[in-house]
């Protein structure tokens, strides 16, 4: 099932209500109240937790307790950054993150590269935190993947490379990040500051165990202005999945920054 967001909260509820199927959103009043599940915000390549800093506001107005995760290495853990960091390294990021705030049925969004941490902290996940899996334009993926899984053979053959000689992946060129991640402008320079290279581990080390776990939901959220056909990919195969309800963001892929209000919308409307 596969349901479009709108771009205002009215539409989102009434989203939510359209069909006896689908999760209801957690009124605002039960919001209000602390009975909206912990939501945890895993940003994706080159990123930060910084990433999510515009989106953490509208989510507190709206009564969801969000935090961010920073994975090593980037954002303001940057100055930590090190070629032995890799994806291993940012599961256990978020897996601590879950353990040492004590979260229990957490709503879990892994954005881009993100989604990779995601599927590693669930395969990890002895003591059930996870409640809610979201990937959002993100990979997905499976006992024994990497993300180089998932990229063109002469691609993943750089990573290799770059894998062997210690070596960090710079973030994409300035040129290329308004086609991209859809960032122009001020964000986009607001956004330059932060971005950080990233040890070629991340994108080569593979998760250890499956991801899908009984009493876990999965959704996967499509942002529909983001052209790159990888994550086209993976909304096939969750459409395609029937553990995955899906939904479709009228919003580029780093959406969270773009327009928060949107987003927000989408993360009510998933509950």
């Amino acid at each position: 099932m596969t349901d479009p967001i709108r771009t205002t909260r009215r539409a989102a509820l009434a989203l939510g209500a359209a069909a006896l199927a689908a999760p209801a959103i957690v009124p605002a009043a039960a919001r209000a109240h602390g009975f909206a599940p912990p939501v945890v915000l895993v940003h994706g390549a080159w990123h930060g937790a910084w990433a999510w800093s515009k989106l953490l506001h509208p989510l507190a107005e709206s009564g969801v307790m969000a935090t961010a995760v920073e994975l090593s290495g980037l954002g303001a853990n940057s100055h930590r950054q090190a070629p032995e960091i890799g994806l291993r390294a940012h599961v256990q990021d978020l897996s601590n993150h879950l353990f040492y705030n004590d979260l229990r049925g957490a709503v879990v969004v892994g954005h881009s590269y993100g989604g990779c941490v995601l599927s590693g902290a669930l395969a990890q996940d002895r003591d059930r935190r996870i409640a809610h899996a979201i990937y959002l334009d993100a990979l997905i993926l499976d006992d024994g993947e990497a993300l180089a899984s998932h990229v063109p053979p002469q691609v993943a053959e750089t990573f290799a490379a770059a894998t062997e000689a210690g070596a960090m992946i710079p973030p994409r060129p300035p040129e290329a990040r308004e086609k991209i991640w859809g960032l122009t402008g001020d964000l986009a320079e607001w956004a330059d500051a932060r971005l950080r290279p990233m040890s070629a581990r991340c994108f080569t080390e593979t998760i250890e165990g499956s991801p899908w776990r009984d009493g876990v939901r999965y959704t996967y959220q499509r942002c529909t202005q983001n052209q790159n056909p990888l994550f086209d990919a993976f909304m096939a195969q969750a459409e395609a999945d029937p553990r995955f309800r899906t939904q479709t963001i009228n919003g580029h892929h780093d959406v969270m920054a773009i327009d928060p209000a949107l987003m927000r919308d989408a993360l009510l409307a998933a509950f």
